[in-house]
């Protein structure tokens, strides 16, 4: 009976210790929200590119942020359920007023602000990304860390030269 006690306190202890090892920090788990609400303010931005953009450069730009950050969510929602992380439902109220800014737009002037848009919040997608990236110890969410972060920097490429291209058109 002792063994079989014994046994059991091991087991409940190793579980324990196994389930704290898999868990996030705040640090991570803000990370993962913050990654999330950068995809869907990606994806809702882009798809209003697609219906307003004059430029086929600017739509086709808009189209790959929609793809991939569509598949970046994808990629982080298992992470996210593993640990009981909620991610939004939507893009925070901030991002609607990015969102009414282009609506009023039209032409090269949405272009513009669309492009400018894009290389600000890349800018600061990256940053986050190679902030976290160092301090990150869940191995799936350095995984999910390794496979955007080139992903994002040539987004930000992209965006830089499509809005230097944007600004010397007029």
């Amino acid at each position: 009976m002792k063994k079989m006690m014994l046994s059991m306190a091991l087991t409940v202890c190793f579980a324990g210790l196994g389930f704290a090892a898999q868990g996030l920090t705040a640090d991570e788990e803000n990370f993962i929200r913050k990654a999330a609400t950068s995809d869907q303010t990606e994806i809702m931005l882009s798809k209003l590119a697609l219906e307003r953009a004059s430029s086929p450069q600017v739509k086709e730009f808009a189209q790959t942020m929609v793809t991939d950050h569509t598949k970046s969510t994808s990629l982080l929602k298992p992470i996210a359920a593993d640990h009981g992380v909620n991610l939004p439902e939507n893009p925070p109220p901030a991002n609607d007023e990015k969102y009414q800014k282009l609506e009023k737009q039209s032409g090269t002037a949405f272009d513009k602000t669309y492009m400018e848009m894009m290389v600000e919040d890349h800018e600061d997608t990256l940053h986050a990304i190679e902030t976290e990236a160092g301090q990150v110890t869940d191995p799936k969410l350095k995984e999910f860390i390794s496979t955007v972060q080139p992903v994002v920097a040539h987004h930000l490429q992209m965006a830089k030269e499509l809005r230097q291209t944007k600004q010397t058109e007029s």
